[in-house]
């Protein structure tokens, strides 16, 4: 999208993470409001594939107990996405990928700002 400075990538880069690390990482390094908005969009985005591919995946990745689901809600992390997917799913497991898709939100809101922003300006300032 032509963005080629560290605040810029690294706040689209929180938004790739979920739709709330985006903006809470642009705030924090003081991105513009441009970019916050593409930030937003891209969590969106990745809210809405995740919703929709959770249960045409779920058989063949064995997505189908507790343990499994929380592995897969740590690992997309997504709240939003990992909670409607796994209900549409099994909506047994929805508390369970939602627990560490929460937990991957915030450890996001934590190290994005910080050291996804020391290591961006490393390469791109």
């Amino acid at each position: 999208m032509g963005y080629t400075d560290a605040k810029s990538i690294t706040t689209i880069a929180g938004g790739a993470c979920t739709f709330i690390v985006g903006p809470v990482t642009g705030g924090a390094i003081g991105a513009s409001s441009e970019v916050i908005t593409i930030s937003i969009a891209a969590g969106a985005i990745k809210s809405i594939l995740v919703t929709i591919g959770t249960p045409i995946v779920a058989k063949s990745i064995g997505l189908n107990n507790p343990q499994t689901a929380m592995v897969f809600g740590g690992m997309i992390g997504t709240t939003s996405g990992v909670a409607a997917g796994l209900a549409a799913t099994d909506p047994k497991l929805v508390p369970y990928g939602a627990i560490t898709a929460t937990f991957y939100t915030g450890l996001g809101c934590l190290l994005c700002p910080s050291i996804l922003y020391f290591i961006v300006t490393q390469f791109f300032n």
